[in-house]
């Protein structure tokens, strides 16, 4: 049976495995698999999503194992079951999957990234925010003893510790330091192959949050291929950049401090005081700063100056957070988190 990997492969795929379409398009936007959304004959849309055994915007160059799409069916379907249903952000259900050829089928949860919808008038940043720093805190605490396989997906470790492995690269680029850069990798970037504290979902960002206007601008974190068992400091710090980014770059809507915010005092009402725990805020520290000290060479945000200066405060970030300086983290970036 034919992999769907363009709308010619997916409709000959629909029509083998006799699924009802009238309707198929791309959805832009991805980078590792294969993402349509088909409309079937009553006009009820869902997603289509393939994973090969390498990242779809690479030609075969960057490998990947397929059985990432394995990882996603087994994360979405334990959020499912361990999170409350009433909560306003959701992942998407999944109507089937086909393992042996790696195509997971699910519903539609909307058009619109919150990274898209952010610049809109009417995008309620500060209650998104909030709501979505409340969700990730309850992920992380339902999720201390939940199993993801044997290996803890031990490639989505691999993945995620991808900007650790090539912060060199970068620190030589703008002469911030190539040791040291080295030196955080090996320190906290190695952090990632072993820390197993609860159920991480590997590439939280406001790129992997959908906006779905015709239900109540609910929003639905897509994309679980890489989750893992981790450190939530993780999941807090990349999500953390991103908002940065976005408010810095694109209206100042204060996404990041209504998400630390939100998560904080969720994480309170486990019993966890997030002000104080120094490990933690340590963690999302270090863990910004490198997501802001090598993705903006990456990926274009700003012009050359800009960038080298979110550059130099992303490695600014992880000197402080490393030297656990808290003074300057509470005055600075993660105000959020010391608020109570």
């Amino acid at each position: 049976m034919p992999a769907p990997i363009d709308e010619l492969t997916l409709t000959k795929y629909l029509r083998a495995k006799k699924i009802d379409y009238k309707t198929t398009e791309v959805v832009a936007g991805g980078l590792t698999n294969y993402v349509f959304r088909i409309t079937d004959s009553k006009g009820k849309t869902s997603i289509v999503k393939h994973a090969g055994p390498f990242a779809a915007f690479s030609n075969a160059a960057f490998k990947l194992p397929d059985e990432r799409m394995d990882f996603e069916v087994t994360a979405i379907q334990e959020v499912l079951r361990v999170m409350p249903s009433e909560i306003l952000v959701r992942v998407p259900k999944i109507c089937e999957y086909d393992r042996e050829c790696r195509v997971l089928m699910m519903t539609d949860a909307g058009r619109e990234t919150l990274k898209a919808a952010y610049g809109r008038q009417d995008t309620d940043v500060i209650d998104i925010g909030r709501s979505l720093g409340q969700w990730l805190a309850k992920l992380h605490a339902l999720t201390q003893n939940t199993h993801i396989r044997d290996d803890g997906n031990r490639n989505g470790r691999r993945l995620c510790r991808y900007a650790y492995e090539n912060l060199a690269e970068v620190a030589e680029k703008y002469g911030l330091g190539v040791e040291y850069a080295k030196f955080i990798d090996q320190k906290y970037g190695s952090l990632l192959q072993t820390d197993n504290e609860c159920m991480c979902m590997g590439d939280f960002w406001p790129g992997n949050v959908l906006l779905d206007e015709k239900n109540n601008n609910s929003l639905t974190v897509v994309d679980w291929e890489i989750c893992l068992r981790g450190c939530g400091a993780t999941d807090v710090g990349q999500f953390a950049a991103e908002a940065y980014l976005l408010d810095r770059l694109r209206g100042g809507k204060g996404l990041l401090d209504s998400f630390l915010d939100g998560y904080k005092k969720a994480k309170g009402s486990e019993g966890v005081h997030v002000g104080a725990d120094r490990q933690f805020i340590k963690g999302v520290a270090v863990h910004m700063g490198v997501h802001m000290g090598y993705w903006p060479a990456i990926v274009a945000w700003a012009d050359a100056q800009e960038t080298k200066a979110i550059i130099v405060l992303g490695y600014k970030l992880m000197k402080r957070g490393d030297a656990e300086d808290m003074n300057w983290l509470r005055d600075n970036m993660l105000q959020a988190l010391f608020r109570w």
